[in-house]
This record gives C-alpha cells, structure tokens and sequence, in this order.
C-alpha cells in the first residue's frame, strides 16, 4: 500500500480550522504508481475523521482502485472548531473533492459512512455518480428530538453527555497514543446543539434528493446500530432509478468499517470493494 498525507486542500474554500489537525484526522490518499482508470472517494461522519476510513481505503486499493479519504471542516481538531463549521462546509468540502477528482479518473465512485453516507448522497445527485456505497448512511435519525434541538440550540452551545474509551474498537490508522482520548474530550462527550441542527440540515438535503439519485447504489446497515435507522439504507435503496441493494449485518452496530464484530465488518468491506468494481 503507497499512502499520502500530501493531498489537494478541499477545504480551501470552507471553514478554515484554528487547531492542529491530529494525526489520525489527516486527509489521505493510496495512490498507485501508475494511476488506475477509476478511484474512489470516502466521506466521514458527524464527529468522525479520516483515520476511520482506512479499512475500506486498504481494501478498494488492493483491489485496484485508487482511494482519496478528505478532513470535513471542524472535524478532527477541536470542539471550537466543529462549533464553527456549519453544514455548507461540510457538504462543500466533499463538493470540492468530487469536481476535482473526477477530472482525475475515468471513473469516480464514493463511500460515504453515517453522515457521509448522507453527504455522498447528495453529492452523487449533484454529479450524477454511477456507483455508491452507503453505510449506515444518516437518511433517518430517530434519536434527534428536532422540535427541542431547532429552538434550544439558540440557547445552549453544549450539554456534556458520557463517553468512555472502548477497547473493543481496533483501529486501522497511524496515530497518536492519545488520539481517541483527545477526540473524546473535544467531541464525544459534548452534544453541540448547533451542530446537530446541521447535521439534520444534511439529513433533509440528502432525503430531498434521492428520488433523483441515479446511482448503483448499495446500502449496508447493522441490526445493533443504535444511531441510524437501518430503515434509512431501504430508504435510498427503494429509489426507483439505478440498480440497488441494501444488505443488512445483523451482528453489526453503527461503526461499519471498524466494526466490533470482526466477521459482519470483514462482510462489510468484502460487499463494498464487490459493489465496486464489479462491471
């Protein structure tokens, strides 16, 4: 695997961050030394950071495709930055990624995880894209209480909620020993209303545009994910146009490409990387 930190900037037009990006947050590309006709293009979640997307990154390059993983703005630095950065930007930097790139390769698929998922649907709307993979993408919240968060996030900047670190996860990604732990303290143990408000300005673009989606799209959901709906993959895969497929992991919870169960991620990545470069 040839890997690079040495990426084009996407965030050059958006939300330029204050803090350092932290190592396991660096935008990445896997490049082979002759560039192949077709790559693909990775979106993070809400909250997430390029380091999470490296098992599927890994995958599609040994099978052959060159794969570009972006930093959303406000994410991977600190919780001041992703109190500052708003829908636009991130749905504007992944905007960016896809225009550059697709005058790069004859073929340019995305993977979208979570919010990217839903990203990645908006953006394969945009740009007419042929082939998506969506995991656990981010159509149907149930958890977000819309009415409350529309009006207190006017309010309230953050509510403290509990996260501790869990061993369980097994990371792809070079990083620093206190990655997790520093990302947990910026992000994860905070409820920053604003921004959940952008991420379901994100959800309602995405959903507002799938009837338009013309993609191969395939849809991959966890039966123990406690965050999306599995109801959001049949959502975007009950689009009528393109060919469409929702799988559904039973054992699998929301984190699909670092999966706590080895054997429902392995299936994950094995069902994207066919989806992909099948003819």
């Amino acid at each position: 695997m040839t890997i690079t930190y040495d990426v084009p900037d996407f965030n050059a037009r958006h939300y330029r961050d204050k803090a350092p990006v932290r190592t396991c947050a660096r935008p990445w590309a896997m490049l082979h030394h002759e560039k192949p006709r077709g790559a693909v293009l990775l979106y993070h979640g809400y909250g997430g950071y390029p380091g999470e997307l490296i098992r599927p990154g890994t995958d599609l390059f040994a099978a052959g495709l060159d794969v570009y993983c972006p930093r959303l703005s406000g994410h991977g630095t600190s919780g001041k930055d992703f109190a500052k950065s708003r829908a636009e930007d991130w749905v504007g930097v992944a905007y960016d990624a896809y225009d550059f790139l697709k005058g790069e390769y004859e073929e340019l698929s995305i993977v979208g995880h979570s919010m990217g998922g839903a990203i990645a649907t908006t953006i394969g709307a945009a740009f007419a894209v042929k082939r998506l993979v969506l995991l656990a993408p981010a159509l149907l919240i149930p958890s977000i209480p819309v009415a409350q968060i529309r009006i207190l996030r006017h309010f309230i900047k953050r509510r403290r909620v509990a996260w501790v670190q869990d061993p369980e996860y097994h990371f792809y990604y070079e990083g620093d020993e206190d990655d997790d732990a520093y990302l947990g303290s910026q992000y994860w143990s905070w409820a920053y209303l604003e921004q959940i408000w952008q991420l379901e300005r994100v959800r309602r673009q995405a959903v507002s545009v799938v009837e338009e989606l013309v993609a191969d799209t395939l849809a991959i959901s966890g039966g123990k994910d406690e965050v999306v709906d599995p109801a959001a993959s049949l959502l975007v895969t009950s689009k009528p146009l393109g060919s469409n497929s929702h799988l559904n992991l039973p054992k699998a919870g929301h984190y699909l490409p670092y999966d706590k169960d080895k054997e429902a991620q392995d299936e994950a990545m094995e069902a994207t990387v066919k989806w992909l470069v099948s003819s």
